[in-house]
């Protein structure tokens, strides 16, 4: 187990039970990529935009979090699994049809209770430009992209079919947000028996203390969190 970049998790004397283990075999190990879309991630549009204009103490953390740290560790990664020969899947979250009435009634008010607060949705549907990956890290045409509706993708998609097709055992998770698409996912994937290693510093969320937070419960219970630099480190070894 890589020791665990954030202070805190891996480091606590006061846990009581077992740290999560396992032994990754990296031929069998795949990227994914979440929600690193346009509306969450791009400097002028969605929620960045929306954070500088209404929000500044926020977007001071966030923007640079995102966009200096998170993107260019994720996209170290992507290419790494690339090289190497290994899957890449991309996952993008909003609603499927352009009403968004696809989405669950709690999310569609969210929506509308953002957009009268602020201007601004919390989500994109799918076909506009807010919806799409970012450009650093646009899927190839052979790379899986899998639209959600909901938080994790093991929720309402076919993703743990596909990753089973694919033979995948161990998943290295990186996007966003930490303490939403990340961790949610991060648990469903291994209540269904695959590793997890989540790359700190290739995900983001708004606060600093909710990021480490997500990421204890993470290292605790379900997965392992290591440093882009680990796992670039034992993916090429």
């Amino acid at each position: 187990m890589a020791e665990s970049p954030i202070d805190g998790p891996a480091t606590r004397s006061d846990w009581f039970m077992p740290w999560p283990e396992f032994e990754v075999d990296w031929l069998r190990a795949g990227a994914l990529v979440i929600d690193f879309q346009n509306y969450s991630s791009h400097p002028d549009m969605g929620v960045l935009r929306m954070l500088r204009r209404q929000f500044p103490e926020v977007a001071e953390y966030y923007g640079p979090r995102v966009l200096d740290v998170a993107i260019p560790n994720a996209a170290r990664l992507v290419a790494a699994f690339r090289d190497a020969g290994r899957d890449v899947v991309f996952t993008r979250h909003g609603a499927l049809l352009s009403d968004g009435r696809d989405m669950i009634a709690r999310r569609r008010r969210r929506d509308e209770d953002s957009v009268d607060s602020t201007d601004t949705p919390t989500l994109w549907s799918r076909g506009s430009r807010e919806h799409e990956i970012v450009e650093l890290l646009t899927p190839l045409s052979d790379e899986l992209v899998i639209d959600k509706n909901a938080s994790s993708p093991f929720n309402g998609t076919g993703i743990d079919q596909l990753l089973r097709n694919l033979e995948l055992e161990t998943l290295v998770i990186v996007g966003m947000a930490t303490d939403m698409c990340v961790e949610t996912t991060a648990r469903d994937a291994a209540d269904r028996g695959y590793n997890v290693i989540v790359a700190e510093d290739a995900t983001a969320t708004f606060f600093a203390a909710d990021h480490r937070a997500a990421l204890s419960a993470v290292a605790r219970v379900y997965g392992q969190v290591w440093s882009t630099d680990d796992i670039l480190q034992q993916l090429t070894h």
